[in-house]
């Protein structure tokens, strides 16, 4: 008389190994192991590299400030560059008229236009490159940080012969301060690790 194999035998195998039957989990809790669907990324890998960081989308508040500071700075060296053009052509007419005295005419105009071909460099040194801190890249952030240190560097020396000359005008003085202190931040601005990450930032 047979008996019937044993819950998990195959009937055509009697000495085989009863099998276990596989424990899944409850209906409504998802399976163990089971791999993500094709395209979706796999849960703990950050979704940008380093450590889930995201990328800055906006420019800081310190880089703005810096931009604006260069914007006024070639301004302001754009219009010492126009005067002085206009006030060497005034002295030329004027010195044209006086005999024996023409030529300091010609050298005033010469200087003029020395002045518009300096002023014009210093305003194209600051406003390029803060018209490029859109897109810039890091030559756009060193770049700015050489012409506020150019740009600092007149009132410093402004500075320090009107100390060494025991020049007492308030007025003078005050302006070469607020210059140099202007200067002085925009370089500081470009400096500062949250323009190093705009300037680095990653472009598409």
């Amino acid at each position: 008389m047979s008996y019937p194999p044993p819950p998990g035998q195959s009937p055509h195998n009697p000495y085989s190994a009863p099998q276990q039957p596989q424990q899944g989990a409850p209906y409504g809790y998802p399976q163990q192991g089971a791999p993500a669907p094709y395209g979706y990324p796999q849960a703990g890998m950050p979704a940008y590299p380093g450590g889930g960081m995201q990328p800055a989308v906006s420019m800081p508040g310190v880089v703005v400030t810096a931009r604006v500071l260069l914007f006024i700075a070639g301004s302001l060296w754009a219009l010492f560059g126009v005067l002085l053009l206009i006030g060497g052509v005034a002295a030329n007419d004027a010195l044209d008229d006086i005999p024996g005295v023409g030529a300091a005419g010609g050298a005033a105009l010469g200087i003029a236009l020395f002045g518009l071909l300096i002023g014009g460099g210093l305003a194209t040194l600051h406003i390029v490159p803060a018209s490029m801190f859109g897109k810039g890249r890091s030559g756009t952030r060193v770049t700015a940080i050489i012409a506020g240190a150019v740009n600092a560097l007149i009132p410093l020396l402004s500075f320090i012969g009107q100390l060494a000359g025991g020049d007492s005008a308030g007025g003078s003085l005050f302006l070469a301060v607020l210059w140099l202190a202007t200067a002085v931040l925009t370089i500081v601005f470009c400096s500062m690790s949250a323009a190093g990450q705009w300037f680095n930032r990653p472009q598409y």
